[in-house]
């Protein structure tokens, strides 16, 4: 499948509202930048989903990591996987420092994302 940001910005918009869907998985879709941006939108408001998957999304390290800072203001999500993306050592770092504000999340998968021994260590550090 290929949704790109359009496809991405429509299930935010509904999933902004939505008060039943408990898991998303749009892995493997090309949402791009635009598409992660949206995403962290809705998380800020959405009260209901628990699970998102967002691996191989082509999502740049930048947008990944608006998309990880959301999860400040998420109470309900309980597992992300951003598994193959271009995470990187900055991203990895930014997601260490969330987390440690974070008390919902359960179930994190940062595999294939290149965040080497820094975003190792930081992610480490903060377990």
């Amino acid at each position: 499948n290929s949704i790109g940001d359009g496809g991405a910005t429509a299930l935010a918009e509904m999933l902004k509202e939505n008060r039943t869907l408990q898991q998303l998985n749009v892995s493997r879709n090309s949402i791009g930048d635009g598409g992660a941006t949206v995403l962290a939108e809705m998380l800020k408001e959405n009260r209901t989903l628990q699970q998102l998957d967002v691996s191989s999304c082509s999502m740049g390290s930048e947008s990944i990591t608006t998309l990880i800072e959301s999860l400040q203001e998420s109470s309900t999500l309980l597992q992300l996987n951003v598994t193959s993306n271009s995470l990187g050592s900055g991203g990895a770092t930014a997601l260490a420092g969330v987390l440690e504000k974070n008390v919902t999340l359960h179930h994190l998968n940062v595999s294939t994302n290149s965040i080497g021994s820094v975003g190792t260590t930081a992610l480490a550090e903060m377990l």
